[in-house]
């Protein structure tokens, strides 16, 4: 069993003595490998693949183990089941096609079916960061790009050339006019979005359900999100002591604290990794919340996006990170899985301060819920190394785990972080299981 050296009392209260020595080296489980598949055409690569009517196009399916699952695999078109493994576009529209094997989503292929006078208008970049270049393309039925014959129209004005980029974050129109023997054609109008990427700032609250003090910390981070617009993630690490363990300690908690410098008298709060975030004095409730927001929110030079899904008892999770100058040398990937809704009672020494909203509640509140617990790091607990990555170009490390047991899969969430050589967090995104979050 682990415990610990000190923890300090604050509000002018004794010191506790707690004796220890031992630390666990592995996190609560390691990711692992799950079978994924991946759906391919011998129409192209294309993330859009423009077809003449009644165009035959055949489809396989191959699996990370190196199998070929196409005869045991399921075809989708526009959600619609088909038989076999072929399908044949007889109509003009715009069509996705999948595959599922047992409860495995394969990617999703885009295709648009087009008339012999129809071109398809393809942006290659359909949520650019701001002064990032879009490059529009016209495609006939045969698939050549036809776009230096046609003029481009971004919200109603002309455009030279197939490019556009803009600084100003917004939604924009486009649509395309070309000649046909001698007859003016426009295609249907398409969007795209223009985005500005914001910094969100990494709190990491270290803390214990024996902790009575540790709620101060808790009201702060509560009030500072709402201030920083929500501009936040937050990653609860706990710690046992003295008396039954906690049931959310983290197993790498003493890695942590040795790398950050963080006490064992708790509540202890880092901002980005490496920032002390502590009430001042540390006897009162008084949080610099300047310091969070001032700099939660502002423009950044690069964006994260999530998305996971699950399939039984494991779970993926595609981590992808874009910047607009490109990647510095160190940049590190920090993948954090975490768990809200666990019942656990709290320890409470504000239950006789009026000035708290935990007076009266009682010492200990009895099965209080406790959030944003940290569970697990997918990656290296320090980040795994991002390659040199070039600007615009989507960096995306995809990361496996089977999730344990007593895990409950329907309160689980990710933050990700992009952290420099030296372990500071540069910025970060968070997500629930599940939940999709595109660059911003």
């Amino acid at each position: 069993m682990r415990t610990y050296p000190y923890f300090k009392v604050l509000f002018l209260f004794a010191f506790i003595a707690i004796v220890g020595c031992s630390k666990k080296e592995d996190p609560l489980g390691a990711p692992t490998e799950s079978l994924s598949i991946t759906l391919t055409s011998d129409a192209g690569t294309n993330e859009l693949e423009v077809l003449s009517v009644d165009q035959l196009v055949n489809f396989s399916i191959i699996g990370s183990d190196g199998e070929n699952y196409t005869s045991s695999a399921k075809l989708y078109v526009n959600d619609t089941e088909i038989q076999g493994s072929s399908y044949t576009f007889s109509t003009t529209g715009t069509f996705t096609v999948k595959a599922i094997y047992e409860s495995i989503a394969s990617n999703i292929l885009n295709f648009e079916v087009i008339a012999e006078t129809e071109r398809a208008l393809t942006i290659d970049v359909t949520r650019a960061m701001n002064n990032q270049t879009i490059t529009f393309g016209l495609l006939d039925s045969s698939g050549n790009n036809t776009a230096s014959d046609a003029t481009f129209y971004v919200n109603g004005a002309a455009i030279t050339g197939f490019t556009y980029s803009s600084a100003t974050e917004a939604t924009y129109v486009v649509y395309a006019e070309y000649i046909i023997n001698g007859e003016t054609f426009t295609t249907p109008e398409k969007t795209f979005t223009v985005y500005i990427p914001k910094r969100n700032v990494v709190l990491e609250d270290y803390t214990g359900t024996w902790c009575g003090y540790c709620l101060k910390a808790l009201v702060a981070i509560d009030t500072v999100i709402v201030l920083a617009n929500h501009h936040v993630s937050v990653v609860a690490i706990h710690e046992s002591s003295i008396g039954p363990p906690d049931p959310m300690d983290f197993a790498q908690i003493d890695d942590l604290q040795a790398e950050f410098d963080v006490p064992d008298s708790f509540p202890q709060t880092q901002l980005n990794r490496t920032v002390k975030w502590n009430a001042t004095p540390p006897s009162s409730l008084i949080y610099d919340m300047e310091a969070v927001t001032s700099i939660a929110g502002l423009e950044t030079d690069h964006s994260i996006a999530i998305s996971s899904q699950i399939s039984g008892s494991t779970l993926s999770v595609d981590a992808k990170v874009i910047y607009r100058n490109g990647s510095e040398p160190g940049d590190k990937l920090v993948v954090y899985l975490l768990e809200s809704g666990i019942i656990a009672d709290q320890a409470n020494y504000f239950n006789s301060n009026p000035a708290s909203p935990y007076y009266g509640m009682g010492n200990p509140i009895v099965d209080f819920v406790h959030n944003d617990a940290l569970r697990n790091s997918l990656s290296g607990l320090f980040g795994d190394n991002i390659p040199e990555t070039s600007a615009f170009q989507e960096y995306k490390k995809t990361y496996t785990f089977t999730i344990p047991s007593e895990y409950n899969p329907n309160n689980l969430s990710f933050v990700v972080m992009v952290v420099k050589a030296d372990n500071s967090a540069k910025n970060s995104q968070h997500a629930k299981l599940g939940e999709t979050k595109i660059y911003n």
